[in-house]
């Protein structure tokens, strides 16, 4: 059944006229999941108005509705948490507060999937959407390259026939893209398995731990841990799930030229976490799940807790390693099938510019715009770009396989 009082307080909120107490009774409203199907029918009114198509897809409305829901637990999280903790705000709560803009710009913009520091267009139902020029882009899906310990190459993913040695020690299931270490290996080496730019997949190690690996990544493993601890090396973005093990510590090991001290080594007894070494991001970071892990960099160490995030600079001049915490369900988010974004213009268009491996160039000055939200990854280029540009802050267009970048006003 229609609630008229949800559509009356949609509406206020949309207009940016709802007060406080109607803001609260709103919230109420999308907390329940008797109106979601109205919920639905709002947000899609509002996007779909200045548009041809009727109808919004079933994925990206889920989409919405998760991320207002998200919107709505973190407030509860920030403010019974900043109450009893000595942290910096501005620091622990930087993602979470941002939040808040996102739920804004999300309805009033009519896409509740992204938000930016600016919030809306004067008038978003007018707003044109750049015209998108060459090929539209699929998303990336299960690829990856595997080298084994013997010096075969294997490529994977779905509709190529993947084939390893009889003994090699290692498994493929395709449907679920990802290989198996077999624990009956019977010879001792490494393999190394590779994703391309627009490529993931999922390792099952001899342990039994799990590592899912981000579009332009790479880890390389033992056919057989032995000795006293479990190493691999990796480059790119790896979540792990380790298989608790006193006796025998795991170990990722880390390069980076342009870090002082050489590399760097995350060590773990059982636990989640994530990393990421991008060589175009500003940073090394590692994002603590669940667990606890002892971040080293050069002679210095750090111990993370769950929900806080080390930081080490490319380019450092010494060893420094900076504790935040952050929204670990962000930071993870690739590995279950969404973008979620929250940072400026440059930030998102580098993970993008992987996943559906494409060329990126800016023109003009778009340093400044900044975005926070989340939409999946199965969607094709231009849905997401059109989503971004729907903010009002920057336009796009795909030409010849590069993205210009370009700010509105």
């Amino acid at each position: 059944m229609w609630d008229k009082r949800l559509e009356h307080l949609f509406k206020l909120y949309y207009q940016k006229k709802a007060s406080d107490s109607e803001r609260v009774e709103l919230m109420n409203f999308l907390e329940n999941d008797h109106y979601q199907e109205q919920i639905k029918d709002l947000i899609s009114n509002l996007i779909t108005d200045d548009s041809k198509d009727n109808t919004l897809a079933q994925e990206v409305s889920n989409d919405i509705l998760t991320s207002i829901f998200q919107t709505t637990r973190n407030e509860e999280v920030d403010n019974n948490v900043a109450e009893s903790s000595d942290q910096p705000r501005s620091e622990r709560y930087h993602v979470v507060n941002n939040w808040r803009y996102w739920l804004a710009a999300a309805v009033i913009s009519g896409i509740a999937v992204l938000g930016g520091y600016s919030l809306i267009p004067s008038h978003p139902q007018t707003l044109p959407l750049q015209n998108f020029v060459g090929k539209d882009l699929p998303p990336g899906n299960d690829r990856a390259q595997l080298a084994l310990w013997d010096g075969t190459i294997v490529e994977l993913g779905n509709g190529v026939d993947s084939k390893v040695p009889q003994n090699s020690g290692v498994k493929i299931n395709i449907s679920e893209g990802e290989i198996i270490s077999d624990k009956k290996s019977y010879s001792v080496g490494y393999n190394t398995l590779s994703t391309p730019l627009g490529g993931q997949y999922k390792v099952i190690l001899p342990d039994g731990s799990k590592a899912w690996l981000n579009a332009g990544s790479s880890i390389r493993f033992p056919t057989a841990f032995t000795g006293d601890k479990r190493t691999v090396a990796m480059s790119g973005e790896v979540y792990f799930e380790i298989q608790r093990n006193k006796q025998m510590p795991f170990t990722v090991q880390l390069s980076d030229k342009k870090v002082d001290g050489g590399n760097m080594e995350v060590t773990v007894l059982g636990t989640h976490f994530n990393i990421s070494s991008y060589a175009d991001e500003p940073s090394i970071k590692t994002t603590l799940v669940e667990g606890a892990v002892e971040i080293k960099q050069g002679n210095v160490k750090k111990v993370l807790l769950p929900g806080e995030q080390a930081r080490v600079s490319h380019g450092a001049n010494k060893s420094a390693i900076l504790i935040k915490t952050v929204d670990t369900q962000g930071v993870v988010a690739w590995k279950e099938g969404r973008f979620e974004f929250n940072g400026n213009v440059q930030e998102i268009m580098r993970q993008i510019a992987r996943w559906y491996n494409v060329q990126v160039r800016y023109e003009g000055n778009t340093d400044k715009k900044a975005f926070t939200g989340a939409i999946s990854r199965k969607n094709n280029i231009s849905d997401v770009l059109k989503m971004l540009e729907l903010t009002g802050e920057v336009q796009f267009v795909i030409d010849n396989g590069t993205i210009v970048v370009k700010p509105v006003h």
